[in-house]
C-alpha cells in the first residue's frame, strides 16, 4: 500500500508560522520592551516613542490595498524576499538612533518591508492554499506570533539587561534573517496551481491525485457583489468598523502591557507575564481556528472578543499578581481576533475569489487602529499618570469590534449564496 503524500499546504503553514514567529513579535507584542530603556537613554517622553510605532502600523493605512493588489498579481516570493532583507537591515538601524527623528525614519522603511513580508502575504497564501480547515490552517500559521513571544520575551528581556537596547535591535534583526529568510525562499509558494495541485477540501478526491486534472476549484460561497459595489452597503461599514477596533485593541494593549506590568510587578514577572500570555496564544488561535470550522465565524468571533474583553478588566487590579495570571490567560485566549478573525471574517463575508481586494481595504483600516491605538493609550497615560481609563476604554472597543464584525457577517449574508451543482458543472465543462 503506497504512503499518502503530506499535502503541501501544511509546509506552507509552516513556512507561514515561521515568518508570524520571527518578524510580528517585535513589531507588536513585543515592540515596547525597548521603551524604559530608549525613553530614558533619549530623554523622550513614552508618547514620542510610541509614535514611531504610529508612523510604522500608519503607512498601512495608505499602502495596504496596494500591497494586497501587489501582492496578487505580482511575483510573491520575491517580493517576500527583498522585503524580508529590508525589513531586517530596517529594524536593526534602530540601534543607531541618536533622537527620536532617527526612531521615526527606521518606523517608516521598517513599516513598507513589514507589509509587503509578512501578515498581508500569509493571509493570501493560506486563504489560496485552503478551503476547508482555513481555519486551522490560518491558526496555525499565526500561533507563530504567540510563539515569537513565548520565546522572544525572555530573552529580549535578558539581551536588554545584558547588552543593552542597540544590541539588542541588531541581535533579533539576525535572528529574523535567519530563521525568516529560508522560508521564503524555499518553503513558500502562493498558490497550489502554482504546483500542479488544487486548494485543500476543493473536491472529495485526494488532493495529489487530482493534481493532473484542470478541474476548477469549488468556491466556499458566491458573493456577486464586487468589493467596489459593497462599500455602500451596510455590512461593509461594519466590517470596517470592526477592522478599526481591532487595530485599536491590539496596538493598545500589546504596546503598553510591558510597561504597565514593569510598573506594577518588576521586569521579571513582565517578562514571564508576557511569555505566558503568548503561549496561551498559541493554543488560543488553535482553540479560534477549531471553533471557526466547527461551527463557523460567529462562534468563533464571539469566543475571541469575550475572553480579549475580559482581561481589561482583570489588568485593572495588576497589583495582585493573581490578577495578572488571570488576564495573561484570558488575553493569550482572545489574542487571536487580532490576527487569525480578521482573514477568517473577511474570508467569510466575501469568499476566496474577492478576497485579496476586501483584505486589502479591510487591512487599511486594521493599519489606522493600529497606528492610533498605542498612542491613544501613551497619550491618556501622560495626561493621568495611569493606565486605567486605557483599559476600559480598550475593553468597551473590543465589544464593538464584536458588534462590528458578526453584525457585519449577519448583515451580508442577504447578498450570498452557495453554487449550485449545475452551475459548478457547466464551469467544469467551459474550462
Amino acid at each position: 500500500m503506497e504512503r499518502k503524500k503530506i499535502y503541501y499546504g501544511w509546509f506552507v503553514v509552516f513556512g507561514c508560522l515561521m515568518i508570524t514567529c520571527t518578524m510580528v513579535p517585535p513589531i507588536m507584542a513585543l515592540s515596547n520592551k525597548f521603551l524604559i530603556q530608549v525613553t530614558g537613554e533619549l530623554q523622550i517622553s513614552r508618547s514620542a516613542f510610541t509614535l514611531a510605532n504610529t508612523i510604522l502600523q500608519g503607512l498601512g493605512i495608505f499602502l495596504s490595498p496596494i500591497v494586497s493588489a501587489r501582492l496578487a498579481r505580482g511575483n510573491m516570493k520575491r517580493i517576500q524576499t527583498v522585503s524580508i532583507i529590508g525589513f531586517v537591515l530596517s529594524y536593526a538601524s534602530f540601534s543607531l538612533a541618536t533622537n527620536v527623528i532617527h526612531l521615526y525614519i527606521s518606523s517608516f522603511f521598517t513599516g513598507i518591508f513589514f507589509l509587503n513580508a509578512s501578515l498581508i502575504p500569509v493571509s493570501m497564501m493560506i486563504t489560496n492554499w485552503f478551503v476547508k480547515k482555513r481555519g486551522l490552517a490560518m491558526s496555525i500559521a499565526m500561533a507563530g506570533i504567540g510563539v515569537g513571544g513565548t520565546i522572544f520575551s525572555p530573552v529580549i528581556t535578558w539581551l536588554l539587561g545584558a547588552y543593552g537596547w542597540r544590541s539588542t535591535y541588531r541581535i533579533m534583526a539576525l535572528i529574523i534573517l535567519v530563521l525568516a529568510l529560508p522560508a521564503a525562499l524555499f518553503i513558500l509558494r502562493k498558490r497550489p496551481e502554482d504546483m500542479g495541485l488544487l486548494p485543500y477540501g476543493s473536491e472529495d478526491a485526494a488532493i495529489q491525485d487530482a493534481a493532473s486534472k484542470r478541474i476548477p476549484k469549488k468556491a466556499d460561497i458566491v458573493f456577486p457583489l464586487s468589493v467596489k459595489e459593497s462599500r455602500t452597503k451596510l455590512f461593509f461599514i461594519l466590517f470596517i468598523f470592526g477592522m478599526l477596533c481591532n487595530g485599536l485593541i491590539n496596538t493598545g494593549s500589546l504596546g503598553h502591557f510591558p510597561p504597565a506590568i514593569e510598573e506594577l510587578q518588576g521586569p521579571q514577572v513582565q517578562a514571564l507575564i508576557i511569555s505566558m500570555y503568548s503561549m496561551i496564544g498559541i493554543f488560543g488561535k488553535l482553540v479560534l481556528g477549531w471553533l471557526n470550522d466547527r461551527f463557523g465565524v460567529v462562534v468563533s468571533t464571539a469566543f475571541g472578543c469575550i475572553t480579549f474583553a475580559l482581561s481589561f478588566i482583570f489588568i485593572l487590579f495588576g497589583r495582585n499578581i493573581s490578577m495578572l495570571y488571570i488576564m495573561a490567560f484570558l488575553f493569550g485566549l482572545g489574542d487571536a481576533i487580532g490576527t487569525v478573525t480578521p482573514p477568517l471574517i473577511t474570508s467569510a463575508i466575501f469568499g476566496a475569489e474577492k478576497y485579496g481586494e476586501a483584505y486589502g481595504i479591510a487591512n487599511s483600516f486594521t493599519q489606522i487602529g493600529l497606528s492610533l491605538g498605542a498612542l491613544m493609550v501613551a497619550a491618556i497615560y501622560d495626561t493621568s499618570g495611569s493606565y486605567n481609563t486605557a483599559w476600559i476604554l480598550l475593553l468597551i472597543l473590543t465589544l464593538g469590534a464584536f458588534a462590528g464584525w458578526v453584525g457585519a457577517y449577519a448583515a451580508s449574508r442577504k447578498y450570498c449564496r452557495k453554487p449550485a451543482a449545475g452551475n459548478t458543472q457547466n464551469m467544469q465543462a467551459a474550462q
